[in-house]
């Protein structure tokens, strides 16, 4: 008989996970390093954000701006529309605010950066406090009514106010547009004020031509042309008129050989003025050799006041050219203020 000698009996192998490698571990460092890269990322979006706003806030366009300043104006409008009739004029009794800590924060920007704050007061009259209640009250519903918050704001200690203030309410409005309906601090006239906020922006991102027609957009000459910004501001320009200027006119004295008239009409339909400047015209990629710009036209531009077209109004100006011998066409850029992009203009000359 075969003996054979004992054998240890077989035990079924399984296949032991390495210590700290075990799926619920794996999961678990995972885990942590996608909350600490969230945490780190946080912390770093919080401190770019600090320093952002302590410098002022984020940098948008100047489109942005007047946008902003259009929305400001309207949110106000509408607050003192709400109001008896009589008690407010949403557009004789507005006045813009002067900001120097938006303006001044910090110093200047530079760069192509520069900072301005949409910021207007409307004047109201009232006989009686009775009737200015009754406004704010008004004032109350309409903005609960659009899901704004409204703060009664606290009448501070002030010693030198001779009289007691009335009481003051405060929205955040949409678009981040404060309303505010009180008295003014040095006056104790009752006010309502619409604040759009510190707004940095880039001077040379302007708001965009819609449409542009005939010589607008500077590819073909035409007799005359308009463009139409995204804002409603429309300008046209043309046709081109020769003229002739008496001796004198130029700086020298020289007489001029040729000279034009060039029209130019700035019609708003915008929710915000249009600031007209003399220096909105210019000429662009080296063009019209022998042509210049007649200094001191517009005679509107020079006469040391602000030249503004209002909202819904129409301004028509006469900028004058200069040439020693007769040009094929007249090349210039040209943009109504400075919180519109320039439009390339060739016009043809007679």
């Amino acid at each position: 008989m075969e003996k054979h000698p004992p054998q240890e009996p077989t035990v079924a192998t399984v296949d032991t996970p390495i210590a700290g490698v075990s799926h619920k571990a794996v999961v678990r460092r995972w885990l942590v390093l996608a909350a600490a890269a969230a945490l780190l990322f946080w912390a770093c979006t919080a401190v770019s954000d600090f320093f952002e706003n302590l410098d002022g806030g984020p940098v948008r366009t100047a489109a942005d701006y007047r946008t902003q300043d259009i929305r400001t104006r309207e949110a106000g409008k509408a607050a003192v529309a709400g109001l008896r009739p009589g008690d407010g004029d949403a557009s004789g009794r507005m006045s813009k605010e002067s900001s120097t800590s938006c303006v001044d924060d910090l110093g200047a920007d530079g760069d192509g950066v520069t900072r301005d704050q949409p910021h207007y007061t409307w004047s109201l009259d009232y006989a009686r406090k009775a009737d200015y209640l009754a406004d704010l009250d008004r004032l109350r519903t309409s903005w609960r009514r659009h899901g704004w918050k409204v703060e009664e704001v606290p009448d501070p200690e002030d010693a030198d106010r001779p009289t007691p203030r009335w009481p003051e309410i405060r929205t955040v409005a949409d678009h981040g547009i404060t309303l505010s309906m009180g008295t003014n601090r040095y006056t104790n006239k009752p006010v309502l004020s619409a604040d759009g906020g510190c707004v940095r922006y880039r001077t040379d991102q302007g708001v965009a031509a819609r449409e542009t027609s005939g010589a607008a957009g500077g590819r073909t000459p035409a007799r005359e042309g308009t463009v139409t910004y995204d804002d409603g501001v429309r300008v046209s320009i043309g046709p081109v008129r020769p003229v002739t200027l008496p001796a004198g006119t130029t700086d020298d004295g020289t007489p001029v050989t040729h000279a034009y008239q060039v029209p130019v009409i700035v019609t708003n339909g915008s929710g915000a003025p249009v600031e007209l400047r003399s220096y909105d015209i210019g000429s662009h990629r080296n063009a019209n050799p022998g042509v210049k710009w007649l200094n001191g036209f517009p005679a509107e531009l020079h006469s040391g006041q602000r030249e503004e077209v209002g909202e819904g109004e129409s301004t028509r100006l006469e900028f004058m050219f200069t040439a020693e011998k007769k040009p094929s066409h007249l090349e210039f850029l040209y943009h109504p203020g400075e919180l519109h992009r320039p439009c390339p203009w060739a016009l043809s000359v007679p």
